[in-house]
């Protein structure tokens, strides 16, 4: 068939052709084995064409009618002249007989090709092209944010040119690359609170003036110094970072939660996840050492440790998975046995996005995904699970069962 051919970039026999119709009408019916899976996924990655049919051939608003146009066809006869009808055979040279379930799974998959054709040539539109177009092109985030002066001035990093920004109590602000930005500390001026803001869909890294890096995730804030005087080095923070911090012998980091616990390191790398829609605040301890502080609880994290706080209890996870939660700055998504609704609340904060739960089912996932691919390549990785399924509509994420 054509469409094969064209969307892989090279000849595909019949029996090959016949192999994705077969993966394609399982994943239908949810009845995949893993290995299947991961065929049918590869194929699919193979090129944005065969992305783009595998969407259309597995909308769920084509199912139904494609399904009950299978239902009409009542022998291998009629299934055979539909397929060399298509192309996806021909007509005219004999072929050895095939098993009935060949067919079967060839003609939902021309069913779905001759739908796809009858909605594309229609003068009737289906949908809105606008809001079509919108779902298709949602992307990934990228270095935004804004840096807030103490007297008030605001610069949006995203638009602003490489270079030195400003000099500013006892710092040259700078911006480095995109994404990057630099203080340099100078010896005039006593220093003042500056902070720097991603927005959704936004993420950021700053080098303090001491040598220590933040990198800041997606709809998050730090408030840090200009210039880190003597006695202990103070920041504030919102939402998630992963911190590098810069040894100083007798001076202490210590950054500041919005639930008032504090985290107490001389030099060490860790990753702190506060934001105020998660029921649990998150310190991951990389390496080094680290003490956390709530009212009058205390705990003292070793490297892969994590410290767990909600309300006023604070817990000890003595062994957690450092890798996945600090892949965010790596540049991935990484999910093992993860909730549905943990991984949607990464992914509206990557992609700015709105999501509306519309099942109750609890699904777990294991998935390694780039977070520089479109929203639409990412929730259809998940898709191929076969445990969940999406709607987009603008920039609305419906999660369906």
């Amino acid at each position: 068939m054509q469409y094969f051919a064209m969307n892989s970039g090279k000849n595909h026999n019949e029996e090959e052709a016949f192999y994705i119709a077969y993966l394609i009408a399982g994943y239908l019916r949810k009845d995949l084995t893993k290995e299947e899976h991961d065929a049918l996924d590869a194929w699919v990655e193979a090129s944005d064409e065969n992305m783009k049919l595998f969407e259309d051939l597995t909308d769920e608003s084509r199912v139904q009618s494609n399904l009950a146009w299978m239902d009409s066809l009542q022998t291998e006869e009629a299934l055979h002249r539909t397929a060399a009808q298509i192309g996806f055979i021909s007509a005219k040279k004999e072929k050895k007989p095939k098993r009935w379930w060949t067919y079967l799974v060839a003609g939902t998959l021309v069913a779905g090709v001759a739908s796809m054709l009858v909605l594309r040539n229609s003068e009737a539109p289906q949908s809105d092209p606008t809001q079509q177009t919108a779902s298709l092109s949602i992307l990934p985030g990228g270095p935004r944010a804004t840096l807030t002066f103490n007297d008030g001035t605001v610069i949006d990093l995203s638009t602003s040119q490489t270079g030195l920004i400003r000099h500013e109590h006892g710092a040259a602000v700078s911006k480095q690359a995109e994404g990057i930005l630099l203080y340099a500390a100078e010896d005039k001026g006593m220093p003042v609170y500056h902070t720097l803001t991603t927005p959704r869909g936004g993420q950021y890294a700053v080098t303090l003036s001491d040598g220590t890096k933040v990198w800041l995730n997606a709809a998050s804030s730090l408030r840090f110094p200009s210039r880190f005087d003597s006695g202990q080095r103070r920041v504030e923070l919102s939402g998630e970072a992963y911190f590098e911090v810069a040894k100083r012998n007798n001076q202490d980091f210590i950054v500041h939660l919005s639930n008032s616990s504090e985290v107490k390191v001389l030099g060490t790398a860790f990753n702190i996840t506060s934001y105020e829609d998660e029921e649990n605040q998150e310190i991951t301890l990389v390496n080094g050492s680290v003490q956390i502080t709530r009212h009058q609880q205390q705990l003292h994290l070793q490297p892969g440790q994590q410290a767990s706080i909600a309300g006023n209890q604070m817990v000890l996870k003595k062994k957690v998975d450092v890798e996945a939660i600090t892949a965010w700055k790596r540049g991935s998504f990484l999910f093992r046995n993860d909730d549905i609704k943990a991984i949607m609340k990464q992914v509206k904060r990557w992609y700015d996005i709105n999501v509306v739960f519309q099942t109750e089912e609890s699904e777990h996932f294991n998935a390694t995904i780039s977070r520089d691919e479109p929203l639409s390549k990412l929730l259809h990785y998940l898709e191929l699970t076969g445990k969940i399924h999406f709607k987009i509509e603008n920039r609305t994420v419906y999660v369906l069962p």
